[in-house]
């Protein structure tokens, strides 16, 4: 069986899977030289298959990561495209009209300037919604077949969480035995966190698909606040982080600390905010720069564990596994 992997989203990358083992896998910034390249990984894609000396016609399945993306996402390629400014822009010129003034504001209207038509290789009859909303699966998967030259029936699209939990589990040590597998990010196919139990078999039972764990965009908006790129520079705020002093951080762990709350398995707010940019911004001003990092880093850190060990507890189980973005 051989299986070609790929992710089309941000971070796009390829890998070419033989009877169960990984024999190739890349990513698509490699070749661009665009940090976080979004998009179809053509040159991933055919490097996997060189160095695998497979070609197309004997591929069996074709795996693509993530169900449901929007179109606008591929014609303005946020992730690998957008300064620091942009980041700001988005928020101040599409999030806090749309959020706070009810405005009905189109993304690829406020980034017009972004859209390079060379990026959209996808077929727009195929598109069932408006740029700004999902509807890209068919497009997708037309543009893989015709590319590839695979029948339609080889594409399979899989659950952007269920594939954060089944790489997490398929490259641990705990393959083999019960196992509790936890994700977490910022969003991906209608949630930001999961919670999975795996018995005998490499299959996964689903226990918690969940939307309320914001932690991942917390986390990246704390990034941006800071002055630092969102879903790049977090590792950044997380090594800032321990040079605060503690007798100064109590206002901007408290800010953090009174949202986002532990609701045994699931999540659920003490105060919850509008948005997770406003809200911290006015919030925190005045704050210095590394006791926003702790606070945020020390709160990601004490929800993470009472939620794990509230799933340890729940099923048992004690081998855990923790893939995602925020991971």
């Amino acid at each position: 069986m051989i299986i070609l992997g790929i992710n089309d989203g941000h971070q796009a990358s390829a890998a070419i899977m033989k009877n169960g083992e990984v024999i190739a896998a890349l990513a698509e910034e490699r070749f661009s030289r665009r940090k976080n390249e979004h998009g179809y990984p053509e040159n991933a894609i055919n490097e996997c298959m060189n160095l695998s000396n497979i070609s197309s016609n004997e591929i069996d399945k074709i795996a693509i990561a993530t169900k449901h993306l929007p179109p606008s996402y591929f014609m303005i390629r946020r992730d690998s495209d957008f300064s620091i400014e942009d980041f700001w822009k988005e928020q101040t010129d599409y999030w806090y009209p749309k959020i706070y003034q009810n405005k009905n504001i189109n993304y690829t209207d406020v980034f017009k300037d972004k859209i390079k038509k060379e990026n959209f290789v996808y077929d727009k009859k195929f598109i069932k919604h408006d740029l700004d909303t999902f509807g890209m699966q068919d497009a997708r998967k037309d543009y893989v077949s015709k590319k590839l030259a695979v029948p339609t029936d080889k594409i399979i699209f899989h659950d952007h969480h269920a594939s954060h939990a089944y790489y997490g589990l398929l490259v641990s040590e705990y393959a083999h035995e019960d196992t509790l597998i936890f994700t977490a990010d910022g969003f991906g196919d209608g949630a930001n966190a999961s919670i999975w139990i795996k018995k005998n078999k490499l299959l996964l039972k689903n226990i918690l698909y969940t939307s309320q764990c914001h932690i991942g965009r917390m986390y990246r908006y704390a990034t941006l606040l800071l002055g630092m790129k969102p879903a790049e520079h977090e590792f950044k705020v997380m090594g800032l982080a321990p040079y605060a002093d503690k007798k100064y951080t109590k206002k901007a762990y408290k800010v953090y600390a009174e949202t986002l709350q532990v609701s045994g398995i699931d999540f659920k707010y003490k105060i919850q905010p509008k948005d997770n940019f406003f809200y911290f911004k006015n919030k925190l001003e005045g704050e210095r720069f590394d006791n926003i990092a702790y606070a945020i880093q020390i709160r990601t850190e004490e929800l993470l564990v009472e939620w794990i060990r509230n799933g340890i507890k729940e099923t048992g189980i004690k081998n855990v596994i923790f893939s995602g973005g925020v991971a």
